[in-house]
């Protein structure tokens, strides 16, 4: 989606130019599924991605700007490198079948957004706070202590399986970050601005009626390039 591009290239630019470890979409390297309604006790964890006060970063961003192919890609240590509570940011972004924004349904996009609270990998317990662009995971201790520990290609398979059962995704790249060193102060700000997006795109579809004297996404719209046009294009249709 056009309206996205400014926040992809922003939070492409942010990312290391090394990558430590990437691979294609496999069903093979899907992650065993866990119980959704299991508790992992802080005695039975080995460590929290974004624990004990570290910066936590979570984001999905619908766009174009990325060759379509489904891949999973690694920025820092891997899950069985990882010895205690460490920063951690997760973006994904999703590529959609239709580039037409105009052609979207608000519940297409709810439905798609939702994905990432549908994925249960055993061991891999993962706290999602949408309002606040933060994604938290308790790793269990059994999970790093297999004969083969679980990783992030794994976890990153697992969820592009998920969203390419949704018939409206194209393509969808999922990206881990855990260096210590990284931009997650920058990165949050971006994943921010993502969300207030979203936000703006779902008023936009959800409601019958659109009042920018009186909508709180305004100053959104405003800064967004393509979403005033959306507005106008959809209340247009509307009447």
């Amino acid at each position: 989606m056009k309206i996205f591009a400014d926040v992809t290239e922003k939070m492409l630019s942010l990312l290391p130019e090394v990558v430590d470890k990437s691979v294609l979409f496999d069903t093979e390297l899907c992650a065993e599924s866990g119980d959704k309604n299991a508790i992992l006790f802080r005695s039975d964890t080995a460590y929290e991605l974004g624990g004990s006060g570290k910066p936590s970063v979570g984001s999905i961003v619908f766009t174009d700007l990325l060759s379509v192919r489904d891949e999973v890609i690694l920025y820092g240590p891997d899950l069985n490198e990882i010895t205690e509570d460490t920063p951690f940011a997760h973006l994904t972004f999703v590529s959609l079948k239709q580039k037409n924004e105009e052609e979207l349904t608000y519940e297409q996009l709810k439905n798609i957004g939702f994905t990432a609270f549908q994925i249960y990998p055993k061991g891999y317990h993962i706290r999602i706070s949408p309002s606040a662009s933060k994604e938290q995971v308790r790793v269990a201790k059994d999970v790093l202590n297999s004969e083969q520990p679980l990783s992030f290609m794994n976890i990153g398979c697992s969820l592009i399986r998920a969203f390419k059962e949704n018939d409206d995704v194209e393509s969808v790249r999922t990206v881990f970050i855990t260096k210590k060193d990284f931009d997650y102060r920058g990165l949050s700000a971006l994943a921010q601005k993502a969300k207030r997006i979203t936000d703006a795109v779902h008023s936009t579809l959800q409601l019958d009626e659109l009042d920018c004297a009186s909508c709180k996404m305004k100053p959104v719209c405003d800064e967004v390039e393509g979403l005033r046009e959306l507005h106008f294009k959809m209340e247009k249709e509307r009447r």
